[in-house]
């Protein structure tokens, strides 16, 4: 519920031009942020495996509370759209000095490619299933944090697995790679 709630004020302060707000910090907050949620949500489904694997080298520069947030909305349409009889996978890893990658990956039956087309936008729910519940703002708030931190979300989804794909690069939003912390609030339409 409260990630619902987030999300909806998160979707109403981008429309109104407030964009989504960054505390951006270089402390390892990220794997403990990205660990939790994955807890969160093991515990919440028992039914459901879900795999972690993490690989940092070094700091990133990120706003980890914001990152969790998007990786708490990748992994709940995991758990909704995927397969039942098969893991969810999330990696987290280093993939240049100071850039990361987030990833989860599920099976289950493809994103047709009319989908994919809006996949991102605001209100795009899934007519394919039966679970009636979320507004279908958890994607496109997703994808807003993506480019809040200067990254970008991406998606492939084919017979075998669907994976998204958060990238952000070095330094985040400003490039930088210094050690302070400052708020921000990047988007809005």
């Amino acid at each position: 519920m409260s990630l619902l709630i987030h999300n909806i004020l998160d979707f109403a302060r981008n429309r109104l031009g407030g964009g989504i707000e960054l505390n951006m910090s270089d402390e390892a907050v990220l794997e403990t942020e990205v660990r939790q949620v994955v807890n969160e949500l093991r515990a919440a489904n028992t039914d459901r495996e879900i795999q972690l694997d993490i690989s940092l080298q070094g700091t990133v520069r990120c706003d980890g509370p914001r990152v969790g947030q998007l990786l708490s909305n990748l992994l709940g349409n995991a758990l909704t759209y995927g397969d039942p009889e098969h893991p969810i996978f999330v990696n987290l890893n280093t993939i240049d000095e100071g850039a990361f990658e987030l990833g989860v990956r599920n099976a289950g039956a493809p994103i047709p490619p009319s989908a994919m087309e809006r996949l991102f936008d605001p209100f795009m729910r899934s007519t394919n299933h039966g679970d009636q519940m979320g507004l279908g703002l958890g994607l496109y708030i997703a994808s807003e944090i993506a480019k809040a931190h200067g990254g970008k979300l991406e998606v492939s989804s084919n017979d075998d697995w669907t994976t998204f794909t958060l990238v952000v690069p070095p330094g985040g939003i400003d490039g930088q790679t210094d050690s302070g912390q400052g708020e921000t609030a990047i988007g809005g339409t």
